[in-house]
């Protein structure tokens, strides 16, 4: 991972705070990956990358009565100690209030997909 996936997290974060309707960062293949998972999980409305500039992404940020859909998004993985968990751990930590993203062998999925393939992973995001 890159500086640039933890400034796109906090971009999102400081997004939503203001309550901005879209953000712009740098497009990596890590946040690019990670912003499928946001957008098949229903967190943001979408994102493209800018005609006039590839090396910039842009993130529609997704609200439900003015409210922000990601109420508290951290980053557990660090590149001094990574965390990692066990499919049998992914099903005690996931409930109806968390959302997961792992970075597994199969590539970067939500809790939901890992527990589907039966695999674990990397722990890169708590979503709530």
């Amino acid at each position: 991972m890159q500086h640039s996936f933890w400034k796109m997290l906090s971009v999102i974060k400081n997004g939503f705070m203001v309550k901005k309707k879209s953000v712009v960062c740098c497009t990596k293949p890590i946040c690019i990956r990670v912003l499928k998972i946001l957008y098949k999980e229903g967190f943001v409305s979408g994102f493209r990358i800018l005609p006039n500039n590839s090396k910039k992404i842009e993130i529609y940020l997704k609200y439900s009565n003015s409210r922000p859909l990601i109420i508290n998004m951290v980053s557990l993985s660090k590149p001094g100690k990574r965390i990692y968990v066990s499919n049998n751990t992914i099903w005690k930590l996931s409930s109806a209030m968390y959302t997961l993203i792992l970075s597994t062998s199969e590539g970067v999925l939500s809790s939901n997909q890992c527990r589907i393939k039966n695999i674990g992973g990397e722990l890169l995001i708590v979503l709530r």
